[in-house]
């Protein structure tokens, strides 16, 4: 097994703990109530992905040190998204340390200081899936990912192509106000 696991953990499990105390917190003014429930669902989720993110990297760098790392999958079609009764996390950029403060800042430089690890390094380039893992984890702490875990840039959205607009029909010629508006705002070219 890795010796990167074990810090992984720790650093995640330390995490988990604070998420939790920063959830427990009650505020005194009972009109906060509501917003004070909404954040505590969510720092509950956090935790959650906090637990299953480190579960699912334990099980890849314990594969990858094996050698039996599976093959990564196909890039599939986009697709629409469904409406899901779950809700789900924020996708700003350091949510998570704008939400707890101080203490998820210090697990980030942790985590920062680890994605900087030259034994993480061949993992980080022979196992894509550690990207899927760790870029999402990176963003909700405020981090750049490294550049092993960057992905390269999309290409440009097209915009679909307008159909022409239709001309009136000519069984029904423009009212003589509107043709006189036509000329009153063409271009007058000299």
């Amino acid at each position: 097994m890795p010796p990167f696991i074990n810090l992984f953990t720790r650093i995640l499990t330390t995490l988990r703990s604070v998420v939790a105390a920063s959830a427990a917190l009650r505020h005194p003014n009972p009109d906060l109530a509501e917003r004070v429930r909404a954040r505590a669902e969510m720092l509950a989720r956090a935790w959650s992905y906090l637990g299953r993110t480190i579960a699912r990297f334990e099980r890849l760098a314990t594969l990858w040190h094996s050698g039996a790392l599976p093959k990564p999958r196909a890039p599939r079609p986009a697709r629409a998204r469904t409406g899901s009764s779950t809700p789900r996390l924020p996708t700003a950029r350091a949510w998570l340390v704008v939400t707890v403060g101080y203490q998820a800042a210090n697990h980030a430089s942790q985590l920062e200081h680890f994605l900087a690890r030259p034994d993480l390094q061949p993992l980080l380039r022979e196992a894509p899936q550690a990207g899927r893992l760790l870029r999402p984890l990176c963003r909700l702490l405020g981090l750049a990912p490294p550049p092993l875990l960057t992905l390269p840039p999309r290409p440009p959205r097209q915009k679909p192509a307008r159909p022409p607009r239709p001309e009136p029909p000519p069984d029904r010629p423009l009212p003589a106000y509107v043709r006189a508006a036509v000329r009153a705002w063409k271009p007058r070219h000299g």
